[in-house]
């Protein structure tokens, strides 16, 4: 994902079950920066949508009629790398979870996930991390995954809460009465702890790991 990227979030929901995708579809659009822009109930439905609508981020379920999701997912990777698939499903089997990253999945989340966490996974997919619930991470660790949270020292935490509330170096220097140099080098030092390339996917890192508190940036 580029920093310098505007807009939503875009999100294509893939299950089979009508309720479900209700339910995604209305968690998922109550966060302001992310968009539900279609959804599906099969995996030809799936491939589709993804070549005629590129979102960003595609919930997929695994069971589907037609083809499942482990093969659509396959497909769209495929052809569109760009787009970030995260397996939500039921199924916790190793060989099930195996054959999902295998074919490029960027993620894999079991539907028992809170609708809070589901925003935070969808934000951190896009981000371009691997997502793994924390059951699962254990036993299946694909690179850049979420694992256990690193040690951070008091003022780098709260550098990174500031950094995700959306306040720039300055702005944190202020409000914590240092200077922006000495910010700098606090945002280099948790960058290299959570595996972050940039300020997006430190702070969407952050939040997954449960680092810092949920709820939107905001400008203060």
């Amino acid at each position: 994902m580029s920093e310098n990227q505007t807009g939503p979030i875009r999100v294509l929901i893939a299950d089979d079950e009508p309720m479900v995708r209700d339910a995604l579809t209305e968690y998922l659009g109550a966060a302001d920066d992310i968009e539900v822009i279609g959804t599906c109930g099969t995996g030809v439905e799936a491939v589709e949508q993804a070549l005629a609508l590129t979102p960003h981020v595609i919930l997929m379920d695994i069971r589907m009629p037609t083809v499942d999701g482990v093969a659509a997912t396959r497909a769209i990777v495929e052809s569109s790398p760009d787009i970030r698939v995260v397996m939500l499903t039921t199924f916790d089997e190793d060989e099930v979870i195996a054959d999902a990253f295998a074919a490029g999945a960027a993620g894999y989340l079991l539907k028992t996930t809170r609708s809070t966490a589901l925003a935070e996974a969808v934000r951190a997919a896009h981000a371009g991390l691997s997502v793994v619930p924390p059951g699962l991470v254990s036993r299946w660790s694909p690179a850049r995954a979420v694992a256990t949270p690193p040690r951070l020292l008091p003022r780098e935490r709260e550098v990174l809460e500031l950094l995700a509330r959306g306040h720039t170096n300055a702005q944190i220097a202020s409000k914590l009465f240092v200077s922006a140099s000495t910010v700098k080098i606090h945002v280099a030092a948790l960058m290299r702890k959570l595996d972050a390339e940039n300020r997006t996917s430190l702070a969407a890192r952050a939040h997954v790991l449960g680092l810092i508190a949920g709820g939107q940036s905001s400008q203060e």
